[in-house]
């Protein structure tokens, strides 16, 4: 008698983008759409999702701490090594799907582009040391600088990355575009109109890449 089949290795779904741009309200309605199909993508956080990345996190948001931009990139490297070393790479073994907000085109984009590291170091870096398993599918949400901060800043308090300005942001979201034609499987969605807009446009392209 034959052994049971392994189930198939889950999917890995990244959705990105500037702050204010929609990240965690597309997440959890792509979340609920796979879902509706079976069982839902396990729902994780960059950095962040292990005891380790949340610590990281509140160092890395503090407006307290003083840390150089290596600093950070290298911060951002370890958080996301243990989260994919001890959850998503688990989780797709089990046949789950994984969606994580954050990923390699926010250390490109924040710390190489718009902080001034060397972009083939950055690339190299993450890579090297956080890049596997490597997603499926990166979702890059892309919406006008002027209207994602407005959104921030409607949100409430921002943290010390997001305190940089609007300049800066205007850099990351180059960085973004910039990541995009670089590294294949990233799509840059446009993240303008109703939410249901851009929900809608990120499920044709989760579509699109499974056809």
């Amino acid at each position: 008698m034959s052994a049971n089949p392994a189930p198939r290795r889950g999917r890995f779904y990244v959705l990105d983008g500037v702050d204010g741009c929609g990240k965690t309200t597309q997440a959890e309605r792509l979340v609920r759409a796979l879902g509706a199909a079976g069982t839902a993508p396990l729902h994780v956080r960059e950095p962040g999702s292990t005891r380790l990345g949340e610590r990281l996190r509140e160092l890395l948001l503090d407006p307290r701490s003083e840390l150089s931009t290596g600093t950070e990139a290298l911060l951002f490297a370890a958080a996301r090594r243990e989260m994919l070393a001890q959850v998503v790479a688990p989780t797709l073994a089990l046949g789950r799907d994984v969606l994580c907000e954050r990923f390699h085109p926010s250390t490109f984009a924040y710390q190489a582009v718009a902080g001034g590291l060397d972009e083939e170091a950055m690339l190299a870096l993450l890579a090297g040391w956080a890049g596997d398993p490597r997603p499926d599918l990166v979702l890059v949400l892309d919406l006008p600088v002027e209207e994602a901060h407005r959104r921030a800043c409607e949100r409430g308090a921002s943290d010390r990355i997001e305190a940089r300005g609007l300049a800066f942001q205007r850099r990351v979201a180059e960085g973004f575009r910039r990541y995009a034609e670089r590294v294949p499987g990233t799509v840059v969605v446009d993240a303008s109109g109703s939410a249901e807009e851009v929900a809608e446009r990120i499920l044709e392209e989760v579509r699109r890449a499974h056809r």
